[in-house]
């Protein structure tokens, strides 16, 4: 089951890229002047009909992936969450009400890669449903919503020029550029409230110091840059999320002996 749930979130994830790659060309938001890394469609290395076909074939294969956990466990539940899964992938840069278009980007990494993807994780293998699971995965989940801070904040020229609305954009420059540091600074809140009620509040308070310092050092210096660099944060904070997340692992092991 593990391993299904895997496959599943790499082809959910390359299928909501691949959705972002061509609905962005296809609105204007990506020019030659963005900063991040290149688009295919955008560049013209691959037709949008192509790539329209490679995330038809990302959410076929993931849809085939839940009917065969389904039939594993004979829960409906897990029909109905991989499906709002696949519902947000295509529908953050795709459909009527794109969210990633109405400053919901933010909120989208953070449900869906902190407590609906530990949650969800955690139910598939033990088959209990627990809010304190999820309550805790909200720490990855602050960490992916800085993650998308960083790239709407690098992206928030193009975007404002072509009408796109992130909080980067209705921010501005300075309270844009603080607000990745207050997702991060919000992991490390959760980190200590999870070692506190587990009587390993020493743990917390070490990885909360280490945080900080990779924060300070690998993160905010580069949110100062007004050119490609601010990539370099973008990769740090996703280096710090894998981290942060082998760290609490670590935490709640020692939690639980």
């Amino acid at each position: 089951v593990c391993v299904f749930a895997s496959m599943l979130v790499v082809l959910l994830q390359s299928a909501a890229n691949l959705v972002n790659d061509a609905k962005d060309a296809e609105r204007g938001v990506d020019t030659a002047a963005r900063l991040g890394p290149t688009r295919v469609v955008q560049s013209g290395i691959l037709s949008k009909q192509f790539v329209r076909f490679a995330y038809s074939l990302c959410f076929g294969l993931a849809a085939i992936i839940v009917l065969g956990m389904f039939y594993y466990t004979k829960d409906w539940l897990v029909i109905a969450v991989a499906g709002l899964c696949g519902l947000a992938a295509f529908s953050y840069t795709a459909g009527p009400f794109p969210l990633s278009y109405f400053a919901m980007g933010e909120v989208v990494a953070f449900i869906f890669f902190g407590p609906v993807a530990v949650m969800g994780s955690a139910y598939l293998q033990t088959g209990t449903i627990s809010w304190g699971v999820a309550f805790w995965g909200a720490g990855c989940g602050f960490i992916s919503a800085a993650i998308m801070a960083i790239n709407n904040f690098r992206d928030r020229m193009n975007d404002s020029k072509a009408g796109k609305h992130t909080l980067a954009t209705i921010l501005g420059h300075e309270a844009g550029k603080r607000l990745p540091v207050v997702f991060v600074a919000l992991s490390f809140v959760i980190l200590v409230l999870y070692c506190a009620n587990h009587e390993v509040i020493g743990l917390g308070l070490i990885g909360c110091v280490g945080g900080y310092f990779y924060m300070t050092r690998r993160i905010t210096p580069f949110l100062n840059s007004k050119g490609p660099e601010v990539n370099l944060a973008l990769k740090h904070t996703a280096q710090y999320n894998l981290l942060y997340a082998l760290y609490f692992m670590f935490c709640v092991s020692m939690g639980s002996l």
